[in-house]
């Protein structure tokens, strides 16, 4: 079988649009556009850790 790519990192760009698109939606772009670039760090940070302990198991 090929070996799956960990795209992983593509997760902290794809919340930052999703921040950007409902910053312009609510005319806040600049807040929610840092909030959805706050959430897509953590989101990753926390994938990342559960990856590395389910493929020790």
């Amino acid at each position: 079988m090929a070996k799956k790519k960990n795209n992983l990192i593509l997760i902290i760009p794809a919340f930052l649009l999703m921040g950007v698109a409902i910053g312009i939606q609510t005319k806040e772009l600049f807040k929610h556009t840092i909030v959805g670039l706050i959430v897509g760090v953590i989101v990753f940070f926390f994938l990342r850790y559960r990856n590395k302990r389910l493929n020790n198991k």
